[in-house]
């Protein structure tokens, strides 16, 4: 039998169907694989929907109006006319009190509050006349200061000294005048001025200096007055260390000489001084005797001119008199009289109303029960024990606490909805508070809420934190019961036919709102910001990043780690 051969075609073809269908296995066993790792998901269609927000809130039920009775000081009750559960009337006498020992604190006060005030006037006074002399001086010291400086350019040897840049007034110099010729002096009715020595040091002809201009600034309240006296006396002294004079106590009777004869001549008038001119020239001779000139007199005699060195003498007096006048003129000291008047007035208003109210008794506000009282005829109370609580029972409000996302929603007038566990009851929107009150916690628990579509998270806490919102209660009945709490719903807007996503589609983070939008070519989703407004217990209004028709993941994971993936789609619904 003859033998048959193979054909090695045969056997190629059916090798390379093998591989084929290896290489078709691995891609289906790939895909299959590939596929398994993809999110499988479910799909929200964006649609329009109406949305009617509100602003949900637990607060506690209280009578409509309640009048806290309490004194505002120390007083002791006279006669209580009510006890607990009592009807009173408006305008009931409730109690009386006796306010002997108030009139005394009244006045007390009054005459705290007096000083407090004449006190404040007079440094106010002294403070302004300050500030017009301290006005005053600088002109002198620019006018001198321009003065030494064209003295000195005039000179035909200047001295080698360093000096400010000064300014000018035209100076003269009078001449001394013989003891004999003073005005009389005055020395029983009046104390003279003590002699002080000061140290030969920097300091101490600061302190010597800013004496003697003290002395001249206080002879007088006009300040040309005690500017023509430091004129005079300076020029005085110039002339004496000029001559090479340098005895304090021949300088101090120059000094004094040159003030008399200023006085008669009518240079400086008798009358602008505070006391008697003789007391005034015996006071300038006592400052001016003080300080050692023999220690300084070469600082001002190093100029062969002596109306440079008067010039000189005058500034150093003027520089000292700018100082005083600054510091009188400062109104640190002014500011603090003032706080202790406005608070000594502040003690006394409240002690005075205090006493015009107890004076009068305490009265019924309105029509009401008497709900809380714990004062007693004979007993003394304050401020911190013992008081009365008038409520009208008849009218019931809710009082709510809102932060700051949920308050700008809330206007008065807004309906609302009472709910507790006996039923509902309809009210009204009746005050909102002007200030928040409490802690930051209510600002957090609100943004949080107010994110997540729950509103007045803050009402819910111990601290009430957030502004108060007051409810009315529409024909309260018996189950009402002052002091339980209450749910509350207020309406506060509709918005028809917007654009809604569904609360578990969103996700909040720090940085915005986002939801996961679906590319239906791609078959994925990407992480997309959106923008929303008004809210209801189950969507958002969207007010830009969505369209109608565009998809979402119904309700993302957490557990997503990239802002864009390849998912499954299991199923689809459509917004309404």
């Amino acid at each position: 039998m003859a033998a048959i051969k193979k054909s090695k075609k045969g056997k190629t073809i059916a090798a390379i169907c093998v591989v084929l269908v290896i290489a078709i296995l691995a891609g289906v066993i790939t895909v299959v694989a590939q596929n398994g790792k993809k999110p499988s998901v479910s799909l929200y269609t964006i649609g329009t929907n109406d949305i009617y927000e509100t602003v949900n809130a637990t607060g506690e039920i209280s009578s409509g109006a309640v009048k806290e009775y309490k004194v505002g000081t120390v007083a002791v009750v006279k006669e209580v006319l009510v006890n607990v559960g009592d009807e009173v009337k408006q305008g009931d006498m409730l109690a009386t009190f006796d306010t002997t020992s108030i009139d005394a604190q009244v006045k007390n006060l009054q005459s705290s509050y007096n000083q407090a005030k004449a006190s404040y006037n007079e440094t106010q006074a002294s403070t302004n006349e300050a500030s017009k002399n301290l006005a005053e001086v600088r002109k002198q010291i620019k006018s001198l200061e321009e003065e030494a400086q064209r003295v000195e350019n005039s000179l035909a040897n200047p001295t080698a000294t360093t000096r400010r840049q000064y300014t000018t007034r035209p100076t003269t110099t009078r001449p001394s005048t013989e003891p004999s010729e003073r005005p009389t002096r005055t020395t029983s009715t009046t104390t003279t001025t003590e002699r002080v020595t000061y140290p030969s040091t920097v300091d101490g002809i600061s302190d010597a200096l800013t004496d003697l201009v003290s002395t001249i600034t206080s002879l007088s309240d006009d300040i040309k007055t005690t500017n023509e006296i430091t004129r005079v006396v300076m020029s005085a002294i110039a002339e004496e260390i000029q001559n090479g004079n340098l005895s304090s106590e021949a300088i101090a009777q120059a000094a004094g000489d040159a003030m008399a004869q200023a006085i008669r001549d009518g240079l400086i008038e008798e009358t602008q001084l505070i006391i008697d001119s003789g007391l005034a020239v015996q006071m300038v001779e006592t400052a001016v005797a003080g300080v050692d000139w023999a220690a300084i007199g070469s600082s001002f005699a190093n100029s062969d001119n002596i109306n440079l060195t008067s010039i000189e003498l005058r500034l150093a007096a003027y520089y000292a008199q700018e100082q005083l006048y600054s510091v009188q003129s400062s109104k640190d000291i002014l500011n603090a009289k003032k706080e202790v008047m406005d608070t000594a007035k502040d003690a006394l208003d409240s002690v005075k109303e205090a006493q015009s109210q107890l004076a009068a008794g305490w009265t019924a506000a309105f029509d009401g029960t008497i709900t809380a009282c714990d004062i007693y005829a004979g007993e003394q109370i304050s401020v911190l024990s013992g008081g009365m609580t008038l409520q009208n029972m008849e009218n019931k409000v809710v009082t709510i606490s809102l932060g700051e996302y949920d308050i700008k929603k809330i206007d008065v007038g807004m309906p609302a909805s009472i709910s507790t566990v006996y039923g509902k009851y309809t009210g009204n929107v009746i005050s909102k508070a002007p200030v928040a009150t409490g802690g930051s916690s209510a600002s957090i628990l609100d943004s949080v809420g107010s994110m997540a579509g729950i509103s007045g998270l803050s009402s819910l806490t111990d601290q009430g934190a957030g502004v108060q919102v007051q409810i009315s209660v529409d024909n309260p009945d018996e189950d009402i019961i002052i002091g339980f709490d209450a749910d509350v719903e207020i309406s506060v807007g509709e918005h028809t036919g917007v654009v809604t996503v569904p609360i578990e589609s969103i996700i909040l983070e720090k940085t915005g709102t986002y939801v996961y939008l679906y590319n239906e070519e791609e078959k994925t989703v990407t992480k997309t910001r959106i923008e929303t407004g008004a809210i209801s217990s189950s969507e958002y209004e969207v007010t830009s990043g969505l369209n109608v028709g565009d998809k979402i993941i119904s309700a993302p994971q957490s557990t997503y780690t990239e802002d864009t993936f390849e998912v499954k789609v299991s199923d689809a619904s459509k917004g309404k």
